[in-house]
């Protein structure tokens, strides 16, 4: 895949002329902190569908199940900005905030953002836990995380970043109904429900899928757990 088939493949992302040089800048200082920094461990030659185009579908799935672009989105876990920095780079009016614990990684996401010009980017330097007890608790209508961890334990970074009515999209490979099956208790400890699982389009990929969960309710003050404990022992 190559830049210039994005636009066609996403028709509904207004100005292709302004968004698509972002990401091909933002691919650029990712290859050259990869120098340096562990970013990814996708392949350069494979970069623009694995992580530009899977981001940018994961960002129309869960669009098309809102109904509108949100106005603001939680990524967790963002490493090198995906899909969150490629979201902002995409929806300019959106309000993009990437917890990202891994400060190299965050002290780059700040200099990439800054560095293409994104206004509408936060970065919080702390691990889901901490940052789920904070001022984005319960404020996001999108959250969204990448090859973070298996369902059970990924809930409970992601939901209470959700706010009442909003969705928690999430990307996963051929393991996804067994993780969805294994995570019904995290689900309603959580606050969350299933909505849907939307294959990405076969052009984009043969084998992910966007898990879409709704927040029905609240999250409990005792979510998250401590640091750590999430991992140890999933709900």
């Amino acid at each position: 895949m190559n830049w210039d088939e994005l636009p066609g493949l996403f028709p509904a992302l207004a100005e292709p002329e302004r968004w698509l040089p972002l990401l091909k800048a933002h691919l650029a200082y990712i290859a050259e902190a990869g120098e340096h920094t562990r970013v990814t461990a996708v392949a350069p030659d494979v970069a623009i569908q694995r992580q530009y185009a899977e981001s940018l579908e994961t960002w129309r799935i869960a669009v098309e199940a809102l109904g509108a672009a949100p106005p603001e989105v939680v990524d967790v876990g963002s490493g090198g900005g995906y899909p969150g920095l490629v979201v902002a780079c995409v929806a300019p009016e959106t309000r993009v905030s990437l917890v990202e614990p891994l400060q190299k990684r965050a002290r780059l996401l700040e200099a990439v953002a800054s560095a293409v010009g994104l206004a509408n980017v936060e970065v919080f330097a702390q691990r889901a836990e901490e940052a789920g007890r904070g001022r984005l608790r319960e404020t996001a209508t999108l959250v969204t995380a990448r090859a973070v961890a298996a369902l059970p334990e990924l809930l409970e970074y992601t939901t209470p970043f959700a706010r009442a009515g909003g969705i928690i999209a999430l990307p996963k490979g051929s393991a996804m109904a067994g993780e969805l099956a294994a995570a019904t208790s995290a689900m309603r400890e959580l606050g969350c429900e299933p909505m849907d699982s939307v294959a990405m389009r076969p052009a984009i990929s043969k084998t992910v899928s966007v898990a879409l969960l709704r927040k029905v309710a609240g999250t409990p003050e005792r979510y998250p757990r401590r640091p750590g404990v999430p991992g140890k022992r999933p709900l």
